[in-house]
């Protein structure tokens, strides 16, 4: 009988160390890691990768999903934490831009960055990129709503505008600053919105 050391991994497990490895080096390399590289860098054979993922498109689409259901999970155990304060709630997505920097490995958003790196807008990045604007874009119309703001939707959109910025600026800026800007930039913007 094999030890456990020895016996093959099951497909899930398989499939989630892929996934990581993927995560880990789309954020740190780009979108050009080569299929070879990921199969290396998750010790599997590169049919293996196959096995699970039809194309590096895939992959792709697969890694920037869970990342940002991961966003939406800790923004919602966020806000949570945060009820009964609306305008705290409203700033949350900025905070949690911040709360772990000053980190030097931070290099920005990875839904960003990765439909930076494609320019045809049927890439899966963009797909994953456009579905989040307009979830975050939901989440801010709504928490401003229900913090009074006048206006929400026009706001909505300028608040998704520091948020993008906050991440964009992260591929120079590691420091957090930006996401602190952009946070008084925001309650400005709400303060101005909110009823005297």
């Amino acid at each position: 009988m094999a030890s456990s050391s020895t016996r093959a991994a099951s497909p899930a497990a398989t499939r989630e160390r892929l996934l990581r490895s993927a995560h880990a080096m789309f954020y740190a390399d780009g979108y050009g890691v080569s299929i070879d590289a990921l199969a290396q860098h998750a010790k599997v054979a590169k049919p293996t990768v196959y096995a699970h993922f039809a194309s590096k498109e895939a992959i792709l689409e697969a890694v920037l999903r869970r990342a940002d259901d991961a966003w939406f999970g800790t923004l919602d155990a966020e806000l949570a934490r945060r009820e009964g304060d609306p305008v705290e709630r409203v700033m949350a997505p900025f905070d949690l831009l911040v709360a772990d920097l000053p980190d030097p490995a931070y290099h920005g958003c990875l839904l960003i960055n990765s439909a930076a790196a494609s320019l045809a807008a049927d890439h899966p990045a963009h797909r994953a990129l456009t579905a989040h604007h307009t979830r975050m874009l939901a989440v801010f119309e709504s928490l401003l709503a229900d913090a009074g703001a006048a206006g929400p939707a026009p706001l909505a959109r300028q608040l998704l505008l520091l948020y993008d910025g906050v991440k964009a600026r992260g591929l120079i800026d590691h420091s957090g600053a930006a996401a602190q800007d952009a946070r008084a930039a925001a309650t400005a913007l709400l303060t101005s919105a909110l009823p005297a």
